[in-house]
C-alpha cells in the first residue's frame, strides 16, 4: 500500500506544473534589495536601463538571495492511526506527508520528519523511508502528548506540520510563539457514517476487541465523542492562530492541501 501512495504522489507532484504550493514560495529566486550606481568593473547587463535614463547616470537593481524556508512534518504517533473502515488513517497522513515533502524537494524547500527525532529529507530516499516507517509499530502505542521537548529540535523559524488524529488533548501553544504551526487531521468515513449493522471493534492501543451494532444512537453518541474531542483541540488551536485542515479518507488529499496552501 505505502509503495502504492508512493508512486501515486511522485506522478500527481511532479508530473503538475505546480506541486501543492501554489504560490511562489521562497528557494532559489531573488528578493530586491536596492538601488546604487553603477560601477565599471561590473556586467553590464545587470544595469536596469529604465531607471538609469531616469536618473540621467547608469543604476544597477542589487538583490538579494532568499532563504529557503524550512518545513517540518511531525508525526503524532498513536495506535488509533491503525483504524479505518476505507483506508488506515495513518495512510491518510501518509499521502499528505509524501505530497509535502516532495513538493517541498521540488521548490528546494529544507525539510525534516520528526517521528521522534529529526530526521533530514534530503532525497527521495529518505523521504520515502520516512514515509514506510510511520506505519510501522503503531499497534499498542499511545499517543506523547508531552510535545513540548521537539520545540528544542527546531532551532531555527519554521512551517511546522503536525500529523496525527487530534483525539487525544494536546498542547502547541509553544510552538506558534515561534513557528508557523499547522495540523493535519485524519478523519474517517465511519465518523459521519449512517449504518445499522454489527461490527467488531479493536481499540488499538489496548487491543481489547468489542463486538457492538452500529445503531443510530450508537454511532451518534460516537460521532459526538470523536467532535467533543476534536473540538477542544481546536478550541486551543484557533486562540494560539494554529490552522488546521480535516483530511478525510475519500478527500483528493492532493487538491485539498493545494487549496489549504494557496496564499501561504
Amino acid at each position: 500500500m505505502i509503495d502504492h501512495l508512493i508512486i501515486k504522489t511522485k506522478k500527481e507532484v511532479f508530473s503538475q506544473r505546480e506541486g501543492i504550493f501554489t504560490t511562489p514560495l521562497m528557494g532559489e529566486g531573488y528578493d530586491f534589495a536596492q538601488l546604487r550606481e553603477y560601477d565599471y568593473h561590473e556586467d553590464a547587463k545587470r544595469i536596469d536601463w529604465l531607471i538609469s535614463a531616469k536618473m540621467q547616470k547608469p543604476y544597477v537593481r542589487v538583490y538579494q538571495q532568499e532563504r529557503a524556508r524550512n518545513i517540518v512534518l511531525v508525526f503524532l504517533r498513536s495506535g488509533s492511526l491503525f483504524f479505518g473502515s476505507k483506508r488506515l488513517k495513518v495512510q491518510t497522513l501518509i499521502e499528505a506527508f509524501l505530497l509535502v515533502a516532495l513538493s517541498a524537494m521540488r521548490t528546494k524547500e529544507r525539510v525534516v520528519g520528526i517521528d521522534g527525532k529529526a530526521v533530514p529529507m534530503e532525497s527521495l530516499g529518505q523521504i520515502e523511508g520516512f514515509a514506510k516507517a510511520m506505519e510501522q509499530d503503531l499497534i499498542g502505542t499511545s499517543l506523547d502528548t508531552e510535545v513540548q521537548k521537539i520545540f528544542y529540535q527546531i532551532p531555527e523559524p519554521s512551517l511546522i506540520i503536525f500529523l496525527g488524529d487530534f483525539l487525544d488533548k494536546i498542547d502547541l501553544r509553544l510552538f506558534a510563539t515561534k513557528h508557523d504551526v499547522a495540523c493535519f487531521v485524519a478523519r474517517d468515513s465511519i465518523e459521519r457514517a449512517k449504518m445499522d449493522e454489527y461490527a467488531q471493534l479493536v481499540d488499538c492501543e489496548s487491543l481489547r476487541q468489542k463486538s457492538a451494532r452500529l445503531s443510530g444512537k450508537s454511532l451518534q453518541k460516537y460521532h459526538s465523542n470523536i467532535q467533543r474531542a476534536l473540538d477542544q483541540n481546536y478550541a486551543t488551536f484557533a486562540k494560539s492562530g494554529i490552522d488546521w485542515v480535516e483530511l478525510w479518507d475519500d478527500d483528493n488529499i492532493f487538491v485539498k492541501l493545494q487549496q489549504f496552501f494557496m496564499g501561504r
